[in-house]
């Protein structure tokens, strides 16, 4: 059982390090997490709209700023070495540099999965798929999943700023919807499959909503990270529901 010392918060990020260098470094790895987030968003919304619209301008857009992300990646990575290096943070400290280094990490494989839907935006094109390839339910069941996937993550950009344990709960509490809409695009694809669409296509849309649910699971990912932080509790592998129930009864 966990009691109710090691659910109040370990970390105070306004009260600051007496040394103001540190607090910089720090302020800045965020920053390059932050950005990277907002072209992750941004990257993720484009592929969808090349996807659903047959916008392939949009996909190729995807595909050109590929290289910020991981540039930006590799910063975080360097700004993670450097200040273990000067400052060999111990405690709390260490943990916010090595959760800030994972959480760099799952918004990097993010942005891939983004990449992931505008190639399969691009290889409909290839295989003549037109406009009407797509019914209207299934672009209303990909629209949710691409809506719940996107708004999953940038809410846990955001927790990330302030760890938020709050903000990353209801992240956690988003998760069955995410689920609902990506197991309804499945269903509906495969039932179009029979109908249709050709196996290929098929593959190609459901490559699609899986890297959108994966989106999904990236959020989750960093949310469990933020509480981490936050509360010294590694979640990872916690029941949801009774995680989500403990901590909101814990005023969260």
């Amino acid at each position: 059982m966990t009691d109710d010392r090691s659910l109040k918060p370990i970390v105070d990020l306004a009260s600051g390090h007496t040394v103001r260098r540190y607090d910089l470094e720090l302020a800045k790895l965020r920053g390059i997490i932050l950005e990277m987030g907002e072209r992750v968003v941004e990257q993720t919304q484009s592929a969808v709209k090349a996807l659903l619209d047959r916008e392939d301008s949009q996909a190729f857009w995807v595909l050109d700023r590929e290289p910020q992300i991981d540039f930006l990646s590799l910063d975080a990575d360097e700004e993670v070495f450097l200040v273990i290096a000067r400052r060999q943070p111990a405690a709390v400290d260490l943990r916010i540099v090595l959760a800030l280094s994972k959480i760099a990490a799952d918004v990097e494989r993010a942005g891939d999965k983004a990449v992931r839907i505008a190639r399969q935006a691009l290889e409909l094109r290839d295989l003549d798929a037109g406009s009407d390839l797509l019914s209207e339910p299934l672009r209303d069941v990909l629209r949710q999943l691409d809506d719940k996937a996107c708004c999953m993550f940038e809410r846990s950009i955001k927790a990330v700023a302030t760890f938020d344990v709050a903000g990353a709960l209801n992240i956690f509490e988003d998760e069955p919807t995410l689920y609902q809409a990506s197991n309804g695009a499945r269903k509906l694809l495969g039932e179009l499959d029979r109908e249709s669409l050709t196996a290929r296509q098929t593959v190609c849309l459901l490559t699609a909503a899986h890297a959108l649910e994966r989106i999904g699971n990236h959020a989750a990912n960093i949310a469990e990270q933020v509480i981490y932080v936050a509360l010294g509790q590694d979640v990872r592998y916690r029941n949801r529901e009774i995680l989500i129930e403990t901590l909101r009864h814990h005023g969260y």
